[in-house]
């Protein structure tokens, strides 16, 4: 059996809108994981206030987007944005509606899980013949998120949630290390007293000299991440995260190859570190063209950033 984890969550608030709303906050910090399916009694009731409230936080990032003329951060909106209006709810059975992202099902119709199903959450009372049929089916790494909480999960073999989050520690730890061993000092690029995008850019230089090693360390504690979400952490140890994953996409992004916009899904609230705005072309931090940009970073000596904005005027 593949290893997956559980949590045990409660929902202080009653009724349906509220349950519907809890869940939906929470789907949305995974959704770039998979598929999900809400087990419950009344699927449809739930199904209806869920879209109601998908479609409240959607319209809050809409005004988020508005609000900042951030050329990053509008793209990364965007993107969250184009991904929830099209995230499709259904309560089909994943057999009979196999292109659905979320569905919403009662015990007796959920026997057949769908594929790149990362997101169980449980509210209704399952029989454990249920929840064992449930569970040989999920694919490694998938968190069950228990609202009643009448199940020992870990007689089933399911680890505790605490385990993903402590695999985000350790990861970071990698993170560190590797940035320690190339000179980079990660408590300076969110330490807002030295905030400055001369550290940021000397970080920069020294990555793209090795972005593939970096990508991948970077690519393992995205996905740590992702998997451990929702995190209950401190605000600073957030933008400490957001800091590092935003460096690795603009490592991504001004590396050669096909860019994705794989790090924009994880990448969260931090958003002073951009290198230039693609359509004023001039950079967000200090206003200067991407000439000049590329003489001030040849006169540094920072010659892998001097490459990189040598590419960005060429294309």
């Amino acid at each position: 059996m593949a290893k997956c984890y559980f949590e045990l969550r409660k929902q202080s608030a009653r009724g349906t809108d509220s349950i519907a709303a809890d869940i939906m906050r929470h789907l949305h910090t995974r959704q770039y994981l998979g598929k999900a399916i809400i087990i419950c009694d009344q699927p449809l009731p739930l199904l209806a206030a869920s879209r109601k409230q998908w479609l409240k936080l959607t319209r809050s990032i809409q005004k988020q987007r508005s609000s900042t003329l951030n050329a990053d951060k509008i793209l990364k909106y965007t993107h969250t944005i184009t991904r929830m209006q099209h995230m499709r709810f259904s309560h089909k059975t994943p057999l009979q509606d196999p292109e659905a992202d979320i569905y919403f099902l009662d015990e007796n119709h959920c026997q057949t899980m769908p594929a790149h199903c990362y997101s169980i959450y449980l509210l209704s009372d399952l029989a454990k013949e249920t929840a064992s049929t449930l569970i040989e089916q999920l694919p490694a790494e998938s968190l069950v998120i228990d609202y009643g909480q009448h199940l020992s999960w870990a007689s089933f073999g399911l680890q505790s949630k605490v385990v993903l989050e402590q695999q985000v520690r350790s990861e970071w730890q990698q993170v560190r290390h590797f940035l320690t061993s190339n000179s980079i000092d990660s408590d300076s690029l969110t330490n807002a007293e030295i905030h400055d995008i001369e550290i940021m850019d000397d970080a920069l230089d020294t990555l793209l000299g090795r972005s593939h090693q970096f990508l991948r360390i970077a690519n393992e504690f995205q996905r740590a991440l992702e998997l451990a979400r929702p995190l209950r952490i401190s605000r600073s140890q957030r933008q400490e995260y957001d800091s590092i994953v935003l460096l690795a996409y603009r490592v991504q992004a001004l590396s050669p190859g096909t860019f994705t916009q794989h790090f924009l899904e994880t990448y969260n609230e931090d958003d002073t570190f951009f290198l230039y705005d693609s359509a004023k072309k001039h950079l967000v931090q200090s206003g200067e063209s991407l000439e000049e940009a590329f003489e001030r970073h040849t006169r540094a000596k920072r010659h892998h950033l001097a490459n990189a904005v040598r590419q960005v005027l060429s294309n």
